[in-house]
C-alpha cells in the first residue's frame, strides 16, 4: 500500500481513507447509534479502494477498515480495565487496539481473499458467491476459535428489524449476514466504471424474498408464552456489588423487589447472574435466602457462584441455581463458556504474567450439562452472560428440549454504554433462529421480554431497581 508523506507528516491516502469511512459507517450502524440502514452501504468505500490491489494491500485495508470498526463497536471495553481492573488508560487503549486487530483479521482475510480472486476488479455472481463464502467463513471461525467472539455479526445490526430478521431462522444470524454483505457488493459493482447489473438484480431478489419471508413470518400467530414469570432487577452497581459487608444489602433488595412483584401471581421469579454475591451454598446468608425464598412461596431462579467439592478440592462455578418454594433444589446450571479475562485467565499456566491484564480476579472452573432447568411445568434453557452470543449454545439448549430461553446477566460492568443493547440485541438474534420466547434479566439492565420472531415485547429501565411480570395471567 503506498503511502505519501508530506512536509508536516504522514498524510493518509484516499484508499485509506476510504477503508476508515466504511469502518466508521459500520460502527454508526450498530448501536450505539444504530443507524441500521447504514449496514447495507457501509462496505461500499472499502470495496471501492479493493480493485486493483495486490493480497497484501487488500488485506492492509481491510484491517484498517474492520479494526476501526471494532475499536468503535466495542469502545466499552477500556473503560472496564481502567475502571475494574487497574490498568492505566495507555495499557488498556493497547490491549484493545490488540484485541481489535485479531477481530478484524477475520473480515479482512475475507475481504483480502476475494480481491486475489478478482472478485472486485470483475465483479459477478460467482466473484460475490466467493466473498460471501469468504465472510462466512471469517465469522464463523471468529466465533469459535481462541475460545470464540462472535459478538455482533454484520446481521447483529437488523436486530431492531423484525421484518429482515426472519430468515435466520432458516440460516441463523451467520446466514443471514449474507443479505447486508451482497448488497453492498452489489451497489459497488453498479458504480461506474463497472455498471454490471447481475449482483445487483439479485440483491433486489434477496431483499423481495426477505421482505415477503418476513411478512409471512411476523403474520403468524404467536406461540403463547407458556408460563407467567416475575423479571427482577436490583440494579446493584458493580462499585459495592462485592464489597465486604454489601451481601446482606443485595439479598435484601432482592427479597423486596420479589415481595412486591408477588402482586402479579408470577409463577416462578427470576434473579439476575450473580445476584447473590457470597457463595452458594455455604455463604453465611443462605439461611436467610432459604427463608426469604419460603417467605414468597413461588420457585427461585437466581445467579450466584457456586462453590463445588471435587476429588482435587474446590471449584467455583458461575451458575443459576433454581430453588422451589420450599427451598429445595430443582436444578442447576454452571455456566459452560466462561468469558476470558473475567472469568479466569487462558493460558496462565504458560504465561502467569496474563493475570496482570484480567478484569476480574475470578477463577471459576466452566460447567458441563444440557443447561436446561424444568421449573412450573417449563423447561428453561439457560445461558448466563455473554452465552446468549453463542448460537450453537442455544440450539443445543432447544434440541434438549427447551421451551423457553432464560438469559441472566450482569451488565454493571458497562455502566449505560452501547453494551447493554448490543448485548439484548444478541438474545434477539437467539429468539428468531430458534423460534423461543427469550427472557433477559439484568442487574441494572437491560431486561425484557422477545417473542419468537424478535419483537420486544417488554423492555425495563438502565440503571434503576425493577420489576415486572410477564405472561399468562393465573
Amino acid at each position: 500500500m503506498k503511502e505519501r508523506c508530506a512536509p508536516y507528516g504522514f498524510v493518509p491516502s484516499p484508499r485509506m481513507l476510504k477503508a476508515l469511512l466504511s469502518g466508521g459507517l459500520l460502527i454508526l450502524a450498530f448501536p450505539a447509534p444504530g443507524l441500521w440502514p447504514l449496514v447495507f452501504g457501509a462496505l461500499v468505500p472499502l470495496f471501492t479502494a479493493l480493485p486493483g490491489r495486490s493480497l497484501r494491500e487488500a488485506l492492509g485495508l481491510g484491517l484498517l477498515a474492520f479494526t476501526v470498526f471494532f475499536f468503535g463497536l466495542l469502545y466499552w471495553i477500556p473503560g472496564v480495565m481502567i475502571r475494574f481492573g487497574g490498568l492505566s488508560r495507555p495499557l488498556a487503549l493497547s490491549v484493545h487496539l490488540l484485541l481489535c486487530l485479531y477481530l478484524a483479521l477475520y473480515s479482512a482475510l475475507a475481504v483480502a481473499g476475494a480481491a486475489a480472486l478478482k472478485a472486485f476488479e470483475r465483479p459477478g455472481l460467482l466473484p460475490g458467491l466467493l466473498l460471501g463464502a469468504f465472510w462466512l467463513a471469517g465469522e464463523y471461525l471468529r466465533g469459535r476459535l481462541l475460545t470464540g467472539f462472535p459478538w455482533e455479526p454484520l446481521s447483529g445490526a437488523l436486530a431492531p428489524v423484525p421484518l429482515l430478521l426472519q430468515p435466520a431462522a432458516l440460516v441463523g444470524a451467520l446466514g443471514l449476514s449474507l443479505l447486508p454483505l451482497w448488497v453492498n457488493y452489489a451497489l459497488f459493482a453498479a458504480l461506474p466504471p463497472r455498471r454490471r447489473r447481475a449482483p445487483l438484480l439479485a440483491a433486489f431478489f434477496l431483499l423481495g424474498a426477505t421482505v415477503l419471508y418476513g411478512w409471512r413470518a411476523l403474520s403468524l400467530e404467536v406461540p403463547v408464552f407458556p408460563v407467567r414469570v416475575a423479571l427482577i432487577q436490583g440494579n446493584i452497581p458493580q462499585e459495592i456489588k462485592w464489597r465486604p459487608g454489601e451481601e446482606r444489602r443485595s439479598l435484601e433488595r432482592y427479597l423486596e423487589l420479589s415481595r412486591k412483584a408477588l402482586a402479579c401471581g408470577p409463577d416462578f421469579l427470576v434473579w439476575p447472574e450473580t445476584a447473590l454475591p457470597f457463595p452458594f451454598p455455604y455463604g453465611g446468608l443462605t439461611g436467610e435466602l432459604l427463608k426469604g425464598i419460603r417467605s414468597l412461596g413461588r420457585p427461585v431462579l437466581f445467579g450466584a457462584p457456586r462453590a463445588v467439592h471435587t476429588e482435587k478440592g474446590w471449584d467455583l462455578r458461575n451458575s443459576l441455581v433454581a430453588l422451589s418454594p420450599e427451598g429445595k433444589p430443582l436444578g442447576v446450571y454452571d455456566k459452560e463458556h466462561l468469558v476470558p479475562f473475567g472469568e479466569y485467565v487462558p493460558f496462565e499456566d504458560k504465561f502467569p504474567w496474563l493475570r496482570n491484564l484480567a478484569v476480574a480476579s475470578g477463577d471459576y472452573t466452566p460447567g458441563r450439562g444440557s443447561g436446561v432447568l424444568e421449573v412450573a411445568g417449563v423447561r428453561v434453557g439457560a445461558l448466563i452472560c455473554f452465552e446468549n452470543a453463542f448460537a450453537p449454545l442455544a440450539r443445543a439448549r432447544v434440541r434438549a428440549g427447551a421451551d423457553l430461553l432464560l438469559v441472566i446477566t450482569n451488565d454493571a460492568w458497562f455502566g449505560r454504554s452501547a453494551a447493554l443493547r448490543q448485548h439484548f440485541d444478541q438474545s434477539i438474534l437467539r429468539a428468531v433462529e430458534t423460534r423461543r420466547w427469550v427472557i433477559q434479566v439484568a442487574n441494572t439492565g437491560l431486561s425484557g421480554v422477545i417473542d419468537p420472531y424478535g419483537r420486544v415485547r417488554l423492555l425495563g429501565p438502565v440503571e434503576r431497581p425493577w420489576w415486572s411480570c410477564f405472561g399468562r395471567r393465573p
